[in-house]
Formats: C-alpha cells, structure tokens, sequence
C-alpha cells in the first residue's frame, strides 16, 4: 500500500513539474466561440479587467494589485485556454480579500472566455 501511495505523490509531482516547464501547454486550437467569449466578457468582466482596448469604458477596480489586462494573461508562459478553463471554475464563490471571486460560468461560457482570451495571445510568441 505505501508503495501505491509514493507511485501516486510521484505520479502529481511529476505532472506539475510538466506544467510548470510548459510541456502541458494546450497547442490544438480550442473548442469555443472567441466572438461569443469576447461579447460576454466585455458585459462581465470589464467591471476589474481591461478585456479590449475598445471596451466601452475602463475598469471600476483600481485597487493595489488591480486585475491584470486580458491580454497580459493571454501571453503569460504556460497559459493555456484548458488552464484558463480549469482556474476560472475553481475559483471560490467567496473569495479572500483581493483575490477573484468564481464569475459562476456555465462550461460553454468558459470554454467561450478561454478561446477569447487565447486570441489575444502574440502570434510572435514561440510559447
């Protein structure tokens, strides 16, 4: 039984070792509407975040450590839509102060702001 156990904490630490160099990163285009993404994140999410630079008006929120810019997410290394997906529906409902709360999202919804949000990704970039 210890034997499974050690295989087991070797197995998660092995794939967060992947996720962290990047290997993990989703290459395939993703399964998502960007155009139905970005028109829900521009009624959503433009309250704290820069979602576009044509967005109707700048963000509400201002405080320290202010939401970052869609894009500047979008072009982090080892930012995948399927990462996006996943941190956005584990996000609390209730979150610690100046941490994001869950923007309760259905799964076509996040599939949608995930392919929007990889849109915005430098085509430049090698990542």
């Amino acid at each position: 039984m210890l034997n499974r156990g050690v295989a087991v904490l070797a197995a998660v630490a092995a794939c967060n070792a992947f996720m962290a160099t990047g290997i993990c990163a989703q290459k395939k285009p993703v399964d998502g509407s960007a155009a139905a993404g970005r028109d829900l994140a521009l009624q959503a999410c433009t309250g704290c975040h820069v979602v576009a630079s044509d967005q109707p008006y700048p963000p509400i929120y201002k405080g320290k450590g202010h939401p970052h810019e869609f894009k500047e997410i979008a072009n982090r290394p080892n930012v995948s839509a399927a990462w996006l997906h996943h941190y956005l529906a584990s996000l609390p409902v209730i979150p610690k102060t100046g941490q994001m709360a869950n923007p309760d999202l259905n799964e076509e919804q996040l599939r949608d702001v995930s392919a929007f949000i990889m849109t915005l990704r430098d085509n430049s970039s090698s990542r």
